[in-house]
């Protein structure tokens, strides 16, 4: 296990603190100098926007474990080896294999990055009444699944849980168990099983209907109240656009009263599904007709959708007689529909103002006012982590904020006010200011499920934040003993963190990440990177961005092994490995920009401080005949870990650092370790247990 030692300037020594308000009112704020216009670049924010399938069958004995990768993975988990009527001979209770690979591949898919929607279903080929026996068997699987408790240790992954289960592909049609008594049961029983926080999503309004008891003509004046079972039931709809009533989604009730209550019911639920497949019904009706389907899109918040927007939308082009009312869409004038619509699913924020203290003082205020507007087609649903950053050359602070982008909604434009109070031994000079948006649980140094604003320029991806503006620190010999920083009533952990040379598997190259040493190819236009530490390879290719669908692959053999091992990721989500598991792996793919990251172990035939015969990346076109973009392959390169706890700088951690180390714990004086001045922490002119004491809260192992 690799060590790093990191020293921060902040000692949390018990100091009592009081917020500060700052009236922004009445102190003069400078422009923050961004350029304010929505990009028409796609962004792949968390919890929204295209879907990743996975088609999960599990049978009795054998569920494996899968590695998805995608910003929202939705899993279609097919139990139906677990029903007589699928397997020819009984019903089965699910067991420990389906349990173990369920946690398994949520694992995977957190340690991935990956947002996750879920549907249970008993069949995935279209057949006929594909249940247990009985409902009472399907009730028995659904509480086996809450028994086990994935939904809960896997909550603030989980975005929704489709009500599925019963009839053909779990769409609850031609099954036993599909009347709307029965589906409006099995909706009761899972927002008894399903956590708060994650939307049930049921597949016609009707069962929205006979659930709370109200008759459908009802449903257009139906508000549910706030925090209730009522304000969490989403819908999916799988004949998106098919028709004038999505092939059946609004018989009853109709397309007009769904909508008119989806207007409100979706800014806390989630709604998306898939795109008809029969566009020749379709085009019968004039429902996907983008001067009908966009501002439906709106009024319904579709916050998902599997890839399979119809392409007859590129040959739409998107003006302003399609814009909806209050919302700023004219970066997309003389864009295709289809790359509208496929950018505005979900939520999508674009920085409209950001304003700041322009010069401030050591342990001075700060103010930054700033505008969003969203343009996307819905809000975030479920609760993302809010935090504001203050970096400089690299280094970083954090501290959690009030702000709530779940109220950020869909053609509005919301105002944020963020009074900061500085650290009084914070470093004088240049600092930037970012907001970090994050969704699920994630560490301070994370950049998984991390919103990207749609302004050029802004993101930093070493962060996972946006850039709102930069502020000049003056010096201040007078300022109070204020050692951590503050945002509004909220206080930092005071921990300084730095980004410089770590790599962030993304799809974006960082500032401060991969660097000219890193460099081991370059051809034309591509450049692969590569680094490795004692427990990873890491890879990036960065390639022109002309492949319709890019294929990604990366080839190599250590000197030591007998086979050559080859791993790669298709743009639809699908992933070819030579070898048996590669769960261990992590690749993200953005723009011409692919980053992987192998573990050094045996089933990637890789050793610590290998030699490789070579390391190949190239990119490939799948709808293009599977054409070669480039192809990049460098022979005879080694693997060498990076040494973290160097003290002494000779590029190993030895002796002599062990050495330097006993002497700051004896208590030697500082005047006796020459270049080692960072030993006194406590800054008194010996180093003593006063000095441990601090270390204890400034010492960060990893």
């Amino acid at each position: 296990m690799k060590r790093k030692f990191i020293f921060a300037s902040a000692i949390a020594v018990g100091i009592c603190i009081t917020p500060v308000i700052v009236n922004a009112e009445t102190e003069i704020l400078k422009d923050s100098g961004i350029d304010y216009t929505e990009t028409v670049s796609t962004i792949n924010n968390p919890g929204a926007g295209y879907t990743s399938a996975v088609w999960y069958e599990c049978r009795p004995g054998d569920t494996p474990v899968k590695n998805p990768n995608g910003n929202l993975v939705v899993l279609f988990v097919d139990i139906g080896a677990f029903s007589g009527s699928i397997n020819g001979e009984k019903d089965y209770d699910l067991d420990e294999s389906f349990f173990t690979g369920i946690r398994g591949t949520l694992e995977n898919c957190r340690n991935n990055g990956s947002t996750v929607g879920m549907r249970f279903r008993y069949d995935a080929i279209g057949k006929s009444n594909p249940e247990p026996e009985t409902f009472e068997k399907i009730l028995d699987h659904i509480h086996q699944i809450a028994d086990d408790g994935f939904l809960n240790d896997y909550e603030d992954i989980i975005m929704y849980v489709e009500s599925g289960f019963v009839g053909a592909w779990g769409e609850q049609h031609s099954g036993k168990f599909t009347s709307v008594e029965y589906k409006a049961k099995l909706l009761d029983e899972l927002l008894k099983i399903v956590p708060e926080s994650i939307s049930v999503t049921v597949r016609t309004p009707n069962i929205i209907c006979e659930w709370a008891g109200i008759e459908t003509g009802e449903i257009a004046g139906y508000i549910t109240e706030s925090g209730s079972d009522a304000a969490r039931i989403g819908l999916y709809n799988d004949g998106y656009m098919g028709s004038d009533s999505d092939l059946g989604t609004y018989n009853n009730p109709s397309r007009r009263e769904s909508v008119e209550f989806m207007k409100k019911q979706m800014t806390h639920a989630y709604y998306g599904g898939e795109f008809s497949g029969n566009i020749e019904l379709a085009q019968q009706y004039d429902t996907y007709l983008p001067e009908n389907s966009i501002a439906e899109m709106y009024d319904t918040h579709l916050s998902y959708i599997n890839s399979n927007i119809w392409d007859l939308y590129k040959e739409h082009i998107y003006t302003a007689d399609l814009n909806v009312q209050n919302c700023d869409n004219s970066a997309y004038y003389g864009e295709t529909v289809y790359r509208f619509m496929r950018d505005h699913i979900g939520y999508r924020f674009v920085l409209r103002d950001s304003d700041l203290t322009s010069e401030t003082k050591q342990g001075g205020d700060v103010t930054v006012n700033f505008r969003i507007e969203n343009t996307g087609f819905a809000n975030p649903i479920k609760f993302q982590n809010s935090e504001v950053i203050l970096e400089k050359d690299g280094k970083y602070m954090i501290c959690d904020t009030d702000i709530d982008d779940r109220e950020w909604f869909s053609t509005e434009t919301v105002s944020e006010v963020l009074n900061l109070k500085l650290p009084s031994d914070i470093e004088t000079g240049d600092w930037n200011i970012y907001l970090k948006l994050t969704a699920g649980n994630t560490d301070a140094e994370d950049t998984k499920r991390t919103v990207q604003f749609a302004n050029n320029n802004i993101y930093n991806s070493s962060l996972g934040a946006n850039y709102l503006g930069t502020v000049t620190v003056k010096e201040d010999l007078h300022a109070a003993n204020q050692n951590f920083y503050e945002v509004g009533n909220k206080v930092s952990n005071g921990i300084i963190y730095d980004y410089n040379g770590r790599i962030f598997i993304d799809g974006f190259i960082g500032e401060r990440e991969w660097q000219d040493k890193d460099l081991i190819a370059e051809s034309n236009e591509s450049k692969v990177y590569m680094k490795s530490d004692s427990d990873y390879l890491y890879v990036c290719a960065e390639v022109p961005d002309t492949s319709k669908a890019p294929v990604y692959n990366l080839q190599w053999k250590s000197k030591t092994a007998e086979n050559q091992m080859w791993i790669y990721y298709a743009s639809n989500g699908f992933v070819y490995f030579s070898g048996d598991d590669y769960s261990g792996v992590t690749c993200r793919f953005n723009g011409g920009i692919a980053e992987w990251k192998i573990p050094i172990d045996e089933t990637m035939n890789l050793e610590q401080n290998d030699e490789l015969d070579f390391i190949r990346v190239f990119v490939q076109d799948s709808a293009n005949e599977w054409k070669v973009i480039d192809d990049l392959k460098v022979n005879d390169i080694k693997l060498s870990a990076e040494i973290y706890g160097d003290i002494n700088s000779d590029g190993d951690f030895n002796t002599k650092d062990v050495i330097i180390l006993m002497q700051w714990l004896l208590g030697v004086p500082a005047t006796e370790i020459k270049n080692y001045k960072g030993a006194d922490l406590y800054e008194d002119g010996k180093i003593d247990i006063i000095d441990l004491c601090v270390m204890k809260n400034k010492l960060l192992f990893y």
